[in-house]
């Protein structure tokens, strides 16, 4: 039986994963490396950028600085959010519904926290969610189930009672070793 209800942000609830893979495309450019958003959308969507950064990075013989990338991408990402966001077609409804239903929901997002908070206060749904769990907030990205497992956990529902509405692979792969039901 569903008791929880977990959301991924970009991609599900946001249409903020294109921006996503735009910054990061831009930013690998300058060492060399060259994938397209849709490129880095399929594969890396909802892994840590550090994790698939620092992975990248290191294959390449120019010196780089994974802390000022990191800060650099957030601080574009924080810019585009407090601008405009999008919500995913009928996500916002979809919220509303556990919202009045009384099923407790929470965020899981690789993203940072000050950008998740920023993208559901702009979408004015930050006050339907319980808790937020942030890539910031766990050692290990998915797909690793960390980051779902902790939600699961500050909103108080044993995992196999909790859905999860995800968009990436690795966000799958996530929630299925969670053992939790996954949309």
């Amino acid at each position: 039986m569903i008791k929880g209800i977990i959301f991924d942000m970009d991609g599900v609830v946001s249409d903020t994963q294109k921006l996503h893979s735009k910054v990061e495309c831009e930013l690998l450019k300058r060492y060399g490396i060259v994938l397209s958003p849709e490129e880095i959308t399929k594969k890396y969507s909802g892994v840590k950028t550090k994790e698939f950064f620092g992975e990248l990075l290191s294959r390449q013989n120019k010196p780089y600085d994974l802390d000022n990338l990191m800060e650099e991408k957030w601080q574009r990402m924080q810019m585009l959010a407090e601008k405009s966001v999008d919500p995913i077609e009928g996500a916002l409804e979809l919220i509303q519904v556990f919202q009045s239903n009384g099923f407790p929901m929470a965020i899981a997002s690789a993203s940072n926290l000050n950008y998740v908070k920023t993208v559901l206060t702009t979408l004015m749904i930050a006050d339907f969610f319980a808790a937020i769990v942030s890539g910031d907030m766990v050692s290990k990205g998915k797909p690793d189930p960390e980051s779902f497992l902790l939600a699961a956990d500050k909103i108080g529902i044993p995992p196999e009672e909790c859905l999860v509405f995800e968009d990436g692979i690795s966000g799958m792969q996530a929630a299925i070793s969670a053992n939790m039901k996954c949309i």
